[in-house]
């Protein structure tokens, strides 16, 4: 197992028994093994592991889905089956991480495929402000949810299984408006 794995691994296992805040390089150096120049070689800080855990997820049912409703349904997914590691994040001084996280892979996923509709005659700056609208709307959300300290993995899907065919059918329609009438200005 290449070294950057055996990290995201044993601080993975360490913040089911702990929160993020209560991990230490050295604690997570002696779990998998590891000198911590070689954490030091890899990372700045634990925060820095986090980003790069999140940053290099690969969600394959996302990239797979062929609409809006298919996205974020997968990204919900995602969420619930990676419930604990993302609820501790967000609860931890990485809070700004989760943020980015979810936008970023939202707007990654969405932008291409509206760029390719060519969404409603919008130009490509259209479709970008719609894109960073409807994913800072939807992100948004997600964090909202996260805030709720009696949050489930069950309650989380519950709520975002409500919210998400009316973001869809609501929001999106008017984001879109929005961004037509700006493209006429």
């Amino acid at each position: 197992m290449i070294t950057e794995a055996k990290f995201k691994y044993a601080l993975k296992a360490m913040m089911e028994e702990v929160p993020l805040a209560d991990i230490n390089v050295t604690a997570l150096c002696e779990r998998c093994g590891c000198h911590r120049q070689t954490f030091y070689y890899h990372y700045t800080d634990i925060y820095d592991l986090v980003a790069a855990i999140l940053f290099n997820e690969t969600l394959p049912e996302m990239d797979k889905a062929k609409n809006v409703e298919g996205v974020i349904s997968a990204f919900v997914d995602f969420i619930h089956k990676n419930f604990d590691f993302l609820k501790k994040t967000y609860n931890s001084a990485a809070r700004d991480v989760i943020d980015d996280f979810i936008y970023e892979k939202l707007n990654a996923k969405l932008l291409p495929m509206w760029m390719k509709k060519h969404e409603k005659g919008l130009s490509k700056n259209g479709v970008r402000d719609l894109s960073r609208r409807f994913c800072k709307f939807v992100s948004g959300e997600f964090i909202q949810a996260f805030k709720d300290p009696k949050l489930t993995p069950s309650k989380f899907a519950s709520s975002m299984n409500v919210f998400v065919p009316k973001a869809i059918e609501v929001a999106l329609p008017a984001m879109i408006d929005l961004s037509i009438m700006e493209g006429k200005k």
